[in-house]
């Protein structure tokens, strides 16, 4: 924390003396009492402290016109906190502004577009967002995939010529045939609950829910057979107990291949995975969040966000999430 601190003061000592730092960064017109508050916010930042980083970003707003880093800054931790629309609202408000101009803002701005059924919106956010997907070989990833999910969406077909992002595409394509009901759509899920490189045993919940919804329940009940409460992951059990119970309808008013927010909702979940399994754990809750704004109903996610708060050390917020479990 102490080290932390002192890059802020550097950072301060720099904004300062640096004569040929960028107006729209510089803090010469600010006042004490907003400087404060702002520094105060960016050292709770960096300190993962984000509910006191958001407070004292809301309480320095006079700041989003005049200062670029800011709006980028407040938007994330927005985000952070679950407070998606709030951060949607705050783009487009400030979205003909330069400092709008970044990836987390567009991907907002297309999520938003899908939550309220506009590919076509969406569409058109995403090719505004492809040059600065560039700077980052990550999210050039997520935006390809995205790109890839909204072709299926309006064309009702697969992209033939797209790029291979390994176990992401085989992922990405297995939930866009079951989307479109393809035949191929078992042979795919199959493959990819099998796979011995990688466990990705939790694809089989959706197997079961695509067999259901398809109305092949002896196959998903053999599945679940294979199934052992004792081994398994929340989300496995409450399927077997589902389907043993004969409470079918419960798979689809969690998740349908069918809803296309939900298909993206469980994308976005294999990214925040993806960051969690590199102990990004801060991105990794951003990506959750988004997940959870496009499909509130499947809680079963909120098991990865008491993960990452725990090993955040962010406990009392581990034992907020567990109780909704």
């Amino acid at each position: 924390m102490f080290v932390k601190k002192i890059k802020i003061i550097l950072f301060i000592l720099l904004v300062y003396q640096n004569p040929l730092y960028s107006k729209s960064d510089s803090f010469d017109d600010f006042n004490s009492r907003n400087l404060s508050k702002y520094f105060s916010g960016l050292v709770a930042f960096e300190n993962k402290d984000n509910s006191s980083a958001l407070n004292f970003f809301n309480s320095s707003k006079i700041l989003i016109d005049r200062h670029d880093p800011y709006l980028k800054k407040y938007v994330y931790s927005l985000v952070l906190e679950n407070k998606i629309s709030q951060a949607i609202n705050v783009i487009k408000r400030n979205k003909d502004k330069k400092n709008s101009n970044f990836f987390d803002a567009h991907l907002l701005l297309i999520l938003d577009s899908l939550k309220k059924n506009n590919l076509n919106q969406a569409y058109i956010h995403l090719k505004k967002t492809q040059r600065l997907a560039k700077k980052d070989r990550f999210n050039s990833a997520i935006l390809e995939s995205l790109k890839q999910y909204l072709y299926v969406f309006q064309e009702n077909k697969i992209l033939n010529d797209k790029k291979n992002f390994g176990q992401l595409s085989i992922i990405s394509e297995t939930f866009q045939r079951c989307y479109l009901n393809d035949k191929d759509t078992s042979i795919y899920f199959s493959n990819l609950i099998n796979n011995t490189e990688a466990d990705y045993t939790r694809y089989t919940f959706f197997y079961l829910n695509y067999l259901i919804e398809n109305n092949k329940i002896s196959e998903a009940q053999k599945i679940s057979g294979n199934i052992k409460y004792i081994n398994s992951t929340l989300l496995l059990s409450q399927a077997k107990n589902w389907i043993e119970s004969d409470d079918l309808e419960k798979f689809s008013s969690v998740f349908s291949c069918k809803n296309y927010n939900d298909v993206i909702s469980e994308f976005l979940f294999l990214i925040s995975n993806l960051y969690s399994s590199q102990d990004n754990f801060e991105k990794s809750n951003f990506y959750l969040n988004l997940s959870d704004f496009l499909n509130p109903k499947f809680i079963f996610n909120l098991s990865l966000v008491a993960e990452n708060y725990y090993f955040n050390g962010q406990y009392k917020k581990t034992k907020k999430i567990l109780k909704k479990l």
